[in-house]
């Protein structure tokens, strides 16, 4: 998302012939602005600050980088739309690319999966590529200067390259660069050339990978140590995506590989995933519900005394980002940012079969050759309804639980390709997919749109959007719609009619769900919200302290205990004495869903590590385990119990058609 603030009283209304809209941000040479050409479109606007423009070396300097800047060309990177180094205040004009930046996205919904982290790189490598053939180094990689716009990444903020034949500018031992992304030769202060852009993009990486820089450490003294001493920690990556990463993090420049060598390299690693969708700018919204927030300490979270809350959460399945189920079946978590491959099939709308197949990781039901967004089972038990999405498809499909045997209907293809939450509905006949600010309801059976609702959240000030819907959904009765995501507020819509029944602006974003008797409604990240159904007050807060959102929530079925799962770690609290139960540890990689089973003392887990967790909420012990062939995206427990099916963001073997597995549950 980028933040758009309210221009100051000291700010200039105009630029050249840019008129200026409000603030983006500041970085080391400058302000920065949102702007609009005398043709209407979105530029950013870099400001020089005056002490800088003040002093003739910058200036020359500045020139320079502006004439290689101009030809700059490729994909992923900002355009250079206009420039004046002879400006009172000199000025640089590039093009607006909005979307959240890497390190808002991975703050957010969590690190990517291996195949989409390698697109990614190829991306990136590609822009770095195209600066380094104009002179430039960019200097400053990190994940805040990478927008994950709807069409692949971007590389923004040439503000601190700097020509390679020119002649260093920089007084001896200031350094330029975002400490935790830096290369050794720029910590020391010495030349700097390509190769330390290539480490900065191994450090950026093995962030969108993993959730952490390669160097993470509390102080910046030690992650200057590390840098300059230490080997990368490359979390849980293996295999190939390992390999290239550690030679971007070679200590010396000549032992990197070129960025030119590096798209190939990555792309050769597997299909995977695009970028992230983007909010574009929005009216303000035509109902809102405005409720005054009330922070209670975690001590003191739910009053069992309050008749709203003992009643909400007394023997009670609290369904957790949309995947509802009946009272007695506990679900996953909401759908998380997922990234695949594409795949030819038919689209037709005609269903295709699909088999089961068994082996030593669980009986996969095959057919879905795209990433698994949700899966859950009729409140029968006896069909299993699974999501599958890519950039060149999407299907829902179902299969008889006995027969194992599966046909798909396919939808019309996604207006963006990558990071949509699709839900179903509690009685199964509808999809929920969110698609940016949008989100439809599709018919189950003919695949096609019902219904259209629109974010149309603004900032404080007037300014745009800055995010888009990844959390959805539906109340218990089918009948009211949630959503959320990464702007302010949470909206909340009758599905039959289409009518707003409120805006929550109070809730910072993040998640929604609803407790099954529809008094709850579960709001927020950092911190999470409890509201009384329908007045939307809030009744409680859990401001916890884990530095990061949750990757996902959920409730045990008699709604004594909630999960959060922070990275590889779940922390499992009492809801009813606000005390936390036990951390469950024991995951390698990324935690993306979670599912209580019908008894409630277990909890299924899966992620990025490729395996599922059985554990005892009570001792904080893995009861057992499962391997998977790929990142595990989704979970449902069957209503009695008795099957755990599991939705997998990428397949195995030549087709990569078994991205669901069923185990049998004694």
């Amino acid at each position: 998302m980028v933040q758009v603030d309210a221009l100051s009283p000291d700010d200039p209304r105009q630029i050249g012939p840019y008129r200026l809209e409000g603030r983006v941000g500041a970085g080391g040479m400058g302000q920065v602005y949102l702007g609009t050409s005398p043709g209407g479109r979105k530029v950013a606007v870099k400001v020089i600050q005056p002490e800088l423009a003040n002093a003739p070396q910058f200036r020359a300097r500045f020139t320079r980088e502006v004439e290689a800047a101009r030809r700059v060309g490729g994909f992923h990177t900002a355009h250079v739309v206009d420039a004046d180094p002879g400006a009172e205040a000199p000025w640089l004009v590039t093009a607006f690319i909005p979307g959240p930046t890497l390190q808002e996205a991975v703050k957010q919904r969590g690190p990517l999966p291996p195949e989409a982290a390698a697109r990614l790189g190829a991306g990136l490598a590609e822009g770095l590529a195209a600066i380094h053939q104009c002179g430039l180094v960019h200097r400053d990689l990190k994940p805040g200067n990478i927008i994950m716009a709807d069409d692949g990444p971007r590389i923004i903020d040439f503000g601190v390259a700097r020509a390679l034949d020119a002649t260093s500018l920089t007084a001896t031992g200031s350094v330029i660069g975002t400490y935790a992304y830096m290369s050794p030769e720029q910590i020391r202060a010495d030349r700097t050339d390509p190769a330390s852009d290539v480490f900065s993009l191994g450090s950026v990486l093995v962030f969108a990978a993993t959730g952490r820089s390669p160097f993470d450490a509390p102080t910046v003294a030690a992650i200057v140590h590390r840098i300059l001493h230490d080997r990368p920690a490359l979390g849980g990556l293996s295999g190939d995506l390992r390999s290239v990463l550690a030679a971007c993090l070679a200590k010396e420049p000549t032992d990197r590989p070129a960025a030119q060598s590096l798209p190939a390299r990555f792309t050769g690693l597997g299909p995977g995933g695009t970028a992230l969708p983007h909010t574009a700018a929005l009216p303000a919204p035509a109902v809102e519900q405005t409720v005054p927030a009330t922070r209670i300490h975690p001590q003191t979270w739910i009053e069992p005394d309050r008749p709203e809350l003992s009643r909400g959460v007394s023997r009670r399945t609290l369904i957790i980002g949309g995947l509802a189920a009946t009272a007695t079946a506990a679900v996953a978590g909401a759908s998380v940012l997922l990234y695949g491959r594409e795949h030819s099939a038919s689209r037709s709308g005609r269903p295709t079969a699909g088999t089961a197949a068994s082996g030593s990781n669980g009986v996969a039901l095959t057919g879905p050759q795209s990433p698994i967004r949700a899966v859950a089972f009729d409140p029968t038990g006896q069909t299993l309804l699974a999501a599958s999405e890519s950039s060149a498809d999407s299907s829902v499909w179902r299969w008889n639980v006995a027969t194992r045997r599966g046909a798909a209907v396919h939808i019309s293809a996604p207006q963006s390709s990558l990071g949509q939450t699709m839900v179903f509905s509690p009685d199964r006949t509808l999809l929920a997919r969110a698609d940016l600010n949008k989100i439809m309801l599709w018919d189950v059976a003919t695949g096609r749109v019902t219904r259209t609702f629109a974010v149309t959240a603004q900032r404080p000030n007037g300014g745009p959007t800055d995010g888009y819907v990844f959390s959805v959904a539906f109340s218990p009765d089918g009948r009211a719609l949630a959503a959320a995501g990464l702007f302010r507020g949470v909206y909340v819509w009758d599905t039959s009619s289409g009518r707003s029944l409120g805006v929550y602006k109070d809730s910072p974003g993040g998640w929604v769900a609803f407790s099954p008797d529809g008094r709850l409604l579960l709001t927020g990240d950092q911190p999470l919200q409890l509201r009384a159904m329908p007045s939307g007050r809030v009744a409680a807060t859990y401001d916890y302290r884990f530095g990061y959102a949750p990757g996902t929530v959920a409730f045990s079925p008699d709604s004594q205990v909630l999960a959060i799962t922070v990275h590889e770690t779940i922390y499992l609290w009492n809801v009813v004495s606000q005390r936390p139960v036990t951390t469950l540890k024991g995951h390698t990689g990324y935690i993306r869903a979670l599912a209580f089973h019908l008894r409630g003392g277990t909890l299924a887990s899966g992620g990025d590590d490729k395996t599922i967790r059985l554990w005892n909420t009570a001792t904080g012990a893995t009861v057992t385990k499962f391997t998977t062939l790929g990142s595990v995206s989704a979970l449902v427990f069957a209503p009695d119990g008795s099957t755990l099916a599991a939705g997998l963001s990428d397949g195995s073997g030549d087709t990569a058609n078994d991205r669901i597995r069923l185990w049998h549950i004694p």
